[in-house]
Formats: structure tokens, sequence, C-alpha cells
């Protein structure tokens, strides 16, 4: 659930009169809930070849909405929800603008479970696929989910390339990440969001392949660190280089193997070992050739690694250990970034949240997630120029002190600079960010820890 804002407009005063609001303003109002920023669902869009037009894709949709997000309700035999999902798929022209509406589909699901802990696992999740038929193009795929129970409604926008895998040459599906995969029995699990755990000891990539006759192919799959792809070797540079120097290239994975297709659609699965990753963000490439090598097609696939717990926040241990200085004492801090090694260092750091588990012996950490989580969300909402969200006034006390309870706008008055006063009645303060160059890089009028930011 992402934190939500109330705003109200008004008419500035004077530089002199802002100042005032932090002595004046200091009426008791009765304390509101935080919430933190948790993810609300994970969205996957797939392209694969249409099932009846030619001319036409199919687009599937998979959502995984988690316990967490929805409200259960006491039933006989345990507890239920119900959701229901729509998804629209809006044209894109070719500077990316939105157009129409071009097809939208509504679903409706219901969850069940016995006991109430379930109701508050938030790595227990409901997933779904929806498929809609659209012709080649660039799209927003909008998806919205509206919890029954208490109308509450979450969306998200992913931008997708429906890419035209008809007509008579051989083609590639989008790549889906899988994390179970039994082909003997018929099963898979899909990983909806592209964000492996570092406790699944291996994933697999699953696509289909699609030749009008029997074909014999190369296909060779390269995972590479993200920021690296650009200057990643050609193939068969690559695939000369023994796995050591493979990884020293930024790509960990370099594997090649023959297919043998036949008429029609055929699928396919790699099995990939979490192991051979760091955590990080990578990108997957599945490229097909002939026997000879000429390349005939090659897909591109982005994905994470991420920490159980952490999924969508820790990308970077240098980074996280950064971070830490909204909570860590200067002492601790110093001891993490110091240490030997690598492994002694990510040790400190995981003993630091350790000491601070409110729930020992579980496999999460909830302080832990809740610092992360709110690291993630200053970095979506007030990254500024060259500072991400986590290094700004506004991202710092978000990450100390929460949501705020209620914040005052005052974007564009004339004879004042724009400003927010953030106000926390259930801890008892109240801070003030002035915009003094206009460009949205509020600072803190006060610091954080001056008596004066107090009601």
């Amino acid at each position: 659930m992402r934190a939500r804002y109330s705003f109200r407009s008004g008419l500035r005063g004077a530089r002199a009169v802002l100042l005032t609001l932090v002595a004046a303003f200091c009426v008791a109002a009765p304390a509101l809930a935080q919430a933190a920023y948790t993810p609300a669902f994970d969205v996957e869009v797939v392209t694969q070849r249409g099932d009846a037009d030619a001319a036409q894709a199919r687009v599937d949709v998979y959502t995984a909405v988690p316990n967490t997000s929805l409200r259960f309700l006491a039933r006989a035999g345990g507890f239920e929800a119900s959701y229901a999902v729509t998804v629209g798929l809006y044209a894109l022209d070719a500077d990316g603008e939105q157009q129409g509406l071009v097809v939208s589909r509504t679903f409706e699901r219901e969850v069940a479970v016995a006991e109430y802990e379930a109701t508050q696992d938030g790595e227990r999740e409901d997933r779904a696929v929806q498929s809609l038929a659209v012709a080649p193009g660039r799209y927003l795929v909008e998806v919205a989910v509206e919890d029954g129970a208490s109308g509450r409604s979450l969306s998200r926008e992913v931008a997708h390339v429906v890419r035209d895998v008809s007509g008579a040459d051989v083609a590639i599906s989008d790549p889906l990440l899988l994390r179970a995969y039994d082909p003997a029995a018929g099963t898979a699990t899909p990983i909806v969001g592209a964000t492996v755990s570092t406790e699944d000891e291996v994933f697999w990539v699953s696509y289909e392949l699609y030749a009008p006759a029997p074909t014999d192919l190369e296909v060779t799959y390269v995972v590479t660190e993200q920021s690296r792809v650009r200057e990643r070797p050609t193939f068969g540079a690559l695939l000369g280089l023994a796995p050591r120097q493979q990884a020293d290239l930024g790509t960990p994975v370099a594997v090649t193997e023959t297919l043998e297709l036949e008429p029609g659609r055929t699928p396919a699965a790699f099995r990939i070992e979490t192991e051979a990753l760091q955590v990080g963000d990578y990108t997957l490439t599945v490229r097909l050739a002939t026997p000879e090598g000429q390349e005939i097609a090659s897909v591109d696939k982005r994905f994470a690694v991420r920490w159980m717990g952490l999924d969508s926040q820790i990308a970077d241990l240098d980074q996280a250990i950064a971070q830490l200085r909204y909570v860590a004492k200067d002492d601790e801090l110093r001891a993490i970034r110091n240490a030997p090694t690598p492994e002694e260092q990510r040790r400190l750091f995981l003993t630091f949240w350790d000491r601070r588990d409110p729930s020992p012996g579980t496999a999460r950490n909830e302080r832990m997630e809740e610092y992360y989580f709110r690291v993630a969300y200053a970095n979506e909402r007030y990254s500024r120029f060259h500072d991400r969200g986590w290094n700004t006034d506004r991202g710092e006390i978000f990450i100390r002190f929460g949501e705020p309870d209620y914040v005052e706008d005052h974007p564009f008055n004339y004879g004042t600079q724009p400003y927010q006063i953030w106000n926390y009645y259930g801890q008892g303060r109240r801070f003030i960010f002035v915009d003094e160059t206009g460009m949205g890089d509020f600072r803190l009028l006060i610091p954080h820890w001056d008596d004066r930011t107090r009601m």
C-alpha cells in the first residue's frame, strides 16, 4: 500500500509569517495510524503468439496480490477475501504519449484461508493471469485491483512493447521467470514481478518458440549485470571464455544448447542456479541462431535478485549500509563499513538488524523491512536532480518518522516560496519544508532534532 497524503491549499504570507507557523501551529489533534510503504501487488506482462487471429498477439497479464493488501472477513471455517482486477491496454505513440484505450477486461478473484495468521502473511499471495488479444505495438498496461470488502483500489502501470511474433518466420515469445517448474506434471509457479529471492536455490526461464517447419536451433542464454550490458562482448567471444572470465565481465551465465523444433509451438525452459548471481539487477538475453551461427531472433528480460523479505528494496549492500545513517550510531556504522571482507560486512549488517528484530526466530524482520520500505518510497517520491530521495530532507523525515498524519501543501502563491507543513499529531511534531529555488527542492526549515519542531 502506498502512503497517501491529504493536501490543503491556503494563502501564503511573507517569509516571516512562515517562521511564525512553527510556534503558532501547536494545537493538539487526534493521532492517526501510520501507514508504511509496502508494495501493493506485482504485475508481469508477457507477449506470446495469438491463438486464432494471426495479425494479433496474445498478451498475458500476471498479477500477484499479497494477503496483506486484502481485507479478510470471518466466515465459517476460516476467513475470506475477494477482489476485482481490471486490465486496460492504452496505445502509445512514437513519443511515448498515451493514446486511446484499446482493450479492457475485468475479472474477479476470491481468496480463502483457514487461520487468521495467514491473512497477515505478506509472503502469501494470490496469483492470476488474464489474456488479451492486441496488435503489435507499444502500450501502457494499467492494472487496477479493487478490494471487495473495503472498496480500496490500488493500481500499477507498466509500459510494454508487444512484438510481432506472427508470420512464417521462426519467432520467440517473451520469457517468463518461474520459481517452480515440473514439465512432467505440467505445473509451473511464475515469479510475478521478475524478482528472484536469494532463498531460491534455482529458478527457470520459460518461453515459447514458433516455427513453420521442423527446425534445428542454437539457443544462447546470457545473464549480464544490467549496468554492464552496453560493454558486453559478442556472444561468440563470451562463449569462448572460461566461467571466471565471463563473471569478471559482468556475465555470470553464458550457455548455449541445441533445440529441435516441431512445426507450430514448442515450449522451452532453462534452469539457472541462483548461487551464480549476486544480489543486483540483471538482463537476460535469449538468442536464437542457426547451427551455422546466423542470428534469427533475440529477446531481453530484465530481472532482479534480492534478499528474502526485502525483494524490492535492497539491491546494493553498500547503499543499504549508507542508508543506515538515520538509525545507526556512528560507531555501529563505522564498524560495518570497515569490515575486512564482504562476507563479514554482510554479517555485521544482518547482526545490526537482528538485534532490532521484533519477532526473533521467524524468517522475517519486520523492522528491517519497514525501514527499507520507507527508503524505497522516499526514493520513488522525493528524488531530486542528483539526489536520491532517501538523501533529501523530506526523505529523511519520512524515513525517521513515517508518513505524516497530514500535509499542508502551499505551492504557487504570489510573494513567497512554495512550502509544505508535515504534521505528526501522534508524535507531537511538525516539520516545515521550503522550496527556495522553485524547482521542487524542498529543504527542512529547522533541524528535526530542534525543540522548535515540537507542537
